[in-house]
């Protein structure tokens, strides 16, 4: 009975040590997740999207697109805009400056380049695929002659395509399967 009773308590420590290192395993990948989004935060506000002016960082992709063929259409910047308001972000707020100031002249490369290296990190899924459905308005929302003909640009669909790539593969997919659609 001893020899039966020392392999039960040897089996239930064994378990409790099991027990232990996943909780361990557990907590340095909360500990590694969290040190990761801290750092994304801290990156956001180092590219100037601090306080109210986050709210934005998520439409830099719209930025982005609307820059792709080197100007930026009155159709593009109205749609830009009128989606801020729908945020709620209203003009003469830091936010809304913010935006109208990338709008005016286009941000550095090395600026566009960065937002989009920390937004690959931020944002996936719906999100992605969100992002990406937004990208298409906005390029859609000029060119063409007199409304006819292809509306986005080689430049812009290339930036789409760039942007959505980087988020992912489920976002590559709905920038696809939405251009065929058309």
């Amino acid at each position: 009975m001893e020899a039966s009773e020392e392999i039960y308590f040897k089996n239930q420590e064994m378990a409790a040590r099991r027990k232990l290192r996943e909780e361990l395993d557990a907590a340095a990948r909360k500990t590694q997740e969290d040190a990761r989004r801290k750092d994304l935060v801290v990156r956001i506000q180092e590219l100037g999207f601090a306080g109210e002016r986050a709210k934005v960082f998520d439409l830099m992709p719209l930025i982005h697109v609307a820059w792709a063929d080197g100007s930026i259409s009155r159709q593009e910047r109205a749609q830009i805009l009128e989606l801020l308001e729908r945020r709620g972000i209203t003009p003469g707020t830091d936010a809304f400056m913010m935006v109208e100031t990338m709008l005016e002249e286009a941000p550095s490369q090395a600026f566009m380049d960065e937002t989009m290296i920390v937004l690959r990190e931020v944002a996936g899924g719906k999100r992605a695929e969100s992002m990406v459905d937004l990208c298409i308005q906005i390029a859609d929302a000029s060119g063409g002659i007199f409304g006819l003909g292809e509306r986005i640009s080689d430049a812009e669909r290339d930036r789409i395509e760039a942007i959505a790539r980087a988020f992912g593969d489920q976002a590559l997919a709905r920038l696809h399967r939405t251009l065929a659609e058309r």
